[in-house]
């Protein structure tokens, strides 16, 4: 695999594209499943707060300086 250069910009607005996605997603189960208690229901309506307070920190994130990371390389290991 040749190495790539992954910009933590466009890799936070896509995981907040998909995020976004999910919440939808979940809020739409959530509204047609009202009557359930579930814990799956509340697992989702939790998972959607969550998103919820996630995706505002990410957009704050997506200001930050982050080198672009070259993928297929461990920042953590010893190559």
């Amino acid at each position: 695999m040749a190495n790539m250069v992954l910009d933590p910009k466009r890799l936070i607005d896509r995981s907040i594209a998909d995020l976004t996605q999910l919440s939808i997603l979940l809020t739409a189960e959530i509204s047609d499943d009202a009557a359930s208690r579930s814990p799956e229901l509340r697992a989702c309506e939790e998972a959607v707060a969550t998103i919820d307070s996630l995706i505002p920190r990410l957009q704050v994130a997506r200001n930050a300086r982050i080198a672009p990371l070259r993928s297929g390389t461990c920042p953590n290991c010893d190559d």
